[in-house]
């Protein structure tokens, strides 16, 4: 009997170090993991296409946090949401063959005048936000590595978005990630992060008049 009691101590303190570790590792699950998820309760998975909800006339600013002050500004054109481009337009601007094209969302790109937040300034290019690109153009080529939803705080607030990481292929190819959610207007993008090959940042911001 006395020969086993080294063996039984040594299991016993085996045993209270595991229980150790656990419980380091409990802690650093609730003070460290849980306080950094925004909002605190899990994310379901509910991607609804912010596109679909864009207006004619609906407006958004985006600048790279670095030069704030160079501030552009995304307007929905008239033409809006085209799901049926067979039954649009031809043509916009500088875009053509439309009717045998992807469904997009028509918007005008304008510099943002200074001072208030306003996109008053002079109208520049037209984009054509394919509708299942999630904030990239048409004349681009992508593939979607992952979709997740997460929160993040935008305008002061906590929302809800969807953070898409893919390869862009072509002009600008690269790996990008952006982030879209239902609150953002035009065509719903809140941030969105490149590497082409250094790291460029743009944040979207609303307007609240014209």
């Amino acid at each position: 009997m006395s020969a086993a009691r080294p063996s039984s101590r040594l299991g016993e303190r085996f045993t209270v170090l595991a229980l150790g570790v656990m419980a380091l590792g409990l802690a650093y699950v609730r003070f460290q993991v849980l306080p950094a998820q925004a909002g605190g309760d899990p994310v379901a998975f509910a991607f609804e296409n912010p596109m679909l909800d864009a207006r004619p006339g609906e407006r958004t600013l985006f600048f790279q946090p670095d030069y704030p002050a160079n501030r552009s500004c995304a307007v929905v054109r008239a033409e809006g949401v085209v799901l049926r481009p067979h039954r649009g337009p031809e043509r916009i601007a500088s875009h053509t063959g439309l009717r045998t094209g992807l469904p997009y969302l028509a918007c005008e790109i304008r510099t943002a005048v200074r001072g208030p937040d306003t996109c008053g300034g002079t109208a520049g290019d037209t984009v054509l936000y394919a509708l299942n690109f999630f904030g990239m153009p048409t004349d681009t080529q992508v593939r979607v590595d992952s979709v997740r939803p997460r929160w993040m705080q935008w305008e002061g607030r906590d929302i809800v978005v969807y953070e898409i990481v893919f390869e862009r292929y072509g002009a600008l190819g690269g790996r990008w990630t952006t982030y879209l959610a239902r609150e953002a207007p035009v065509a719903g993008l809140v941030k969105w992060t490149s590497l082409l090959p250094h790291q460029t940042i743009v944040v979207y911001r609303e307007v609240l008049d014209g």
